[in-house]
């Protein structure tokens, strides 16, 4: 019923692109809320921010068991790289989780900055771990059945 799924070598790739979205979503509304002084935008950016962290532990724990599907090589140092980047994203994710969640109910302008200043350097960070990300897929055909690939040629 789903070819796609069934010849995918690990499931990490399915879930990489939440945290993605949801992390950004939050600044985006971190921004907003900074912008115009809006609890209720507060309130959306904190969600996003949890439901990304969520997601991002779900993409870590697979990607730690994808890890083993990497041949050794030059790729291996890239996966580390990656794998640094992607856990310390999910680490400030989870401690702006923990700082969004304590002070909920008194979120003041410079609590905002602070808020938006940890999701600017959150998005970076994972930009950088999902350029890694990528160039394993792309520049070195990590979790691409080349098998299979080179049969429909």
């Amino acid at each position: 019923m789903l070819p796609g799924l069934k010849a995918a070598l690990n499931y990490h790739p399915i879930f990489v692109h939440f945290p993605i979205v949801f992390w950004f979503a939050a600044l985006l509304f971190e921004l907003l809320a900074v912008w115009r002084a809006s609890d209720e935008m507060q309130r959306i950016a904190s969600r996003m921010l949890y439901l990304g962290t969520l997601a991002a532990v779900v993409a870590a724990l697979t990607g730690l068991a994808a890890e083993n599907s990497v041949p050794p090589g030059v790729a291996q140092r890239v996966v580390g790289i990656h794998q640094a980047l992607m856990l310390v994203s999910t680490s400030l994710g989870l401690a702006l989780c923990i700082f969004a969640f304590s002070v909920r109910q008194n979120f003041t302008a410079q609590l905002r900055k602070f808020m938006l200043l940890g999701l600017s350097i959150l998005a970076v960070l994972v930009i950088f771990g999902a350029d890694r990300g990528a160039q394993l897929v792309y520049e070195y055909g990590s979790a691409v059945n080349w098998s299979t690939a080179q049969q429909q040629k």
